[in-house]
């Protein structure tokens, strides 16, 4: 493999949220950025205006050819689709920005000589500005061989990233818990939120409720840890609350239940580490298991 460090000229195939905040961070720490590649030249000179020395290239071989280390930040279908239609040079490193895919889907690089890795960030990306603030501190996913693991290991410390080394088979998984957390925490955000809409009030108004109580979970998660943070009527063992939160759900709101439900009973053992008594746990699980009979 051809000796890969902080000097090693990088590329990128992809000018998205994901790629653009990659980019920059690794610019500001002295990475050399100096190729990318999009689907539409307006997003890859989008791209290179935020770089210095980044050359926004028409075709995916040129960045390619441009760099020592290349990056595939594309949709995780686009991968293998980049690596089979360009060719790739004896010892050249190339790196797909997935969560869930493995290195075997740049099986098409490495029969040509190139070193494959993997190199995940487990972060959700808004947009280009808010992204590169928000890697300082955040867990990157890595995969490939002692070299590769070497090189992107130290690329994400050197951009304030904390690297987690990754066989295939854990992929899968490892990608399922940030999509919980990001996309659909999101999700359960919007949906909490909607609840406001049946006491008289907006979503807006529903998010703008919740979010110093987010802010605080947040908080409280990484000041007092599991189960330490876990609030509310569960690990108090207020029965007769969650009874309430039943009735009105199967009243006002019955398509919730479901979910509301499921989500109790997945994280009723964390009540019982706070606490919760055996008896309250059997008394919760009958009641939420009960209402299931009146959906």
């Amino acid at each position: 493999m051809t000796s890969l460090s902080k000097t090693s000229r990088i590329g990128f195939i992809g000018a998205g949220k994901v790629g653009g905040s990659l980019a920059v961070a690794m610019s500001q720490a002295g990475y050399p950025v100096v190729a990318v590649s999009s689907r539409t030249p307006a997003s890859a000179a989008s791209f290179a205006e935020r770089i210095d020395g980044c050359v926004p290239y028409t075709t995916l071989q040129a960045a390619v050819d441009a760099g020592d280390m290349v990056f595939i930040s594309t949709s995780d279908d686009a991968i293998p689709q980049v690596a089979q239609s360009v060719k790739w040079r004896e010892g050249q490193g190339v790196a797909h920005c997935s969560g869930a895919a493995s290195i075997d889907v740049l099986e098409a690089a490495g029969e040509q000589g190139a070193i494959p890795g993997a190199f995940h960030p487990l972060q959700a990306f808004s947009s280009v500005e808010n992204g590169v603030g928000s890697i300082p501190g955040i867990t990157f996913g890595i995969e490939g061989n002692d070299d590769m693991r070497t090189y992107l290991g130290n690329l994400a410390r050197a951009i304030g990233g904390n690297p987690v080394f990754l066989d295939a088979e854990d992929k899968p998984l490892y990608h399922l818990s940030g999509v919980m957390m990001g996309n659909l925490l999101t999700c359960l955000v919007g949906i909490s939120a909607e609840i406001w809409e049946h006491i008289g009030y907006t979503r807006d108004d529903g998010v703008n409720a919740l979010i110093p109580m987010m802010q605080a979970v947040a908080y409280n998660v990484e000041t007092s840890g599991i189960p330490a943070a876990v609030a509310g009527p569960y690990p108090r063992g207020d029965l007769g609350t969650a009874a309430k939160h039943l009735n009105a759900l199967t009243s006002q709101h019955p398509d919730l239940l479901p979910l509301y439900r499921e989500l109790a009973l997945a994280g009723l053992h964390l009540a019982v580490e706070q606490g919760l008594s055996k008896d309250g746990e059997t008394a919760f699980r009958q009641l939420l298991n009960d209402s299931r009979k009146i959906e």
